[in-house]
């Protein structure tokens, strides 16, 4: 008997059979690869599907951007650019620039509520909260889509205005840093509102933790 041709044929069935393991280990590989990520250093990153929205898409779109003065209590005269989005917590969520240039600073935020939310909210809450049917009246605000027609503006006004605005304000623009702690502007304060008021008026005031 010629062991020899037996030994050969069981080897060759051997590679028959384990030439299929390893491919499928190769495919197995690939395919938890591609669904784990690129890995770095051990670090796994994710991949990103392509219908997933990054969560700081959509900010101004489609109105543009509303700006408004008035917001800034050192300097009420200056223009605020506000690129807003829907919330699915809150009306909306809007990031405040201080210019609409590509350098701009982004100087805090503006939370939207309706006016059920705003009545739900505790009294000592309340305060913080600027009703925008009386920021939007004359010599207020004066709110503007700058991207959108006369009539399209009035339209997303008068959506807004029986909502409720928030604004915190984490970079007083005429500093160079962010030196002061985060502000909740008081947008209703008289200085606020008054329409005579220049930025030398509260100069230096920015720390609305004071009592004025």
């Amino acid at each position: 008997m010629n062991f020899n041709n037996k030994n050969k044929t069981t080897a060759k069935k051997q590679t028959n059979i384990n030439t299929p393991t390893i491919a499928t280990a190769i495919i197995k590989t690939s395919l938890i690869t591609l669904i784990l990520g690129l890995t770095t250093n051990g670090i796994i990153f994710p991949l990103v599907s392509a219908q997933q929205q990054d969560p700081t898409e959509g900010y101004g779109g489609p109105t543009g951007p509303l700006t408004a003065v008035r917001h800034v209590f050192d300097d009420p005269s200056l223009r605020v650019f506000h690129y807003c989005k829907p919330n699915d917590k809150i009306m909306m969520v809007c990031q405040l620039y201080d210019s609409n240039s590509s350098n701009a600073t982004l100087i805090g935020i503006e939370y939207m509520i309706s006016a059920d939310t705003y009545n739900s909210l505790p009294d000592r809450e309340k305060p913080n909260w600027h009703f925008h049917k009386e920021e939007f009246t004359p010599n207020r605000a004066d709110p503007k889509f700058p991207q959108l027609s006369q009539q399209q503006q009035q339209e997303m006004l008068t959506k807004l205005e029986n909502s409720y605005g928030k604004v915190i304000l984490t970079w007083n623009p005429n500093d160079n840093t962010p030196a002061f702690p985060p502000q909740i502007q008081q947008v209703q304060h008289p200085d606020m509102v008054n329409s005579s008021a220049k930025p030398e008026t509260n100069s230096g005031s920015f720390n609305q933790t004071l009592k004025y």
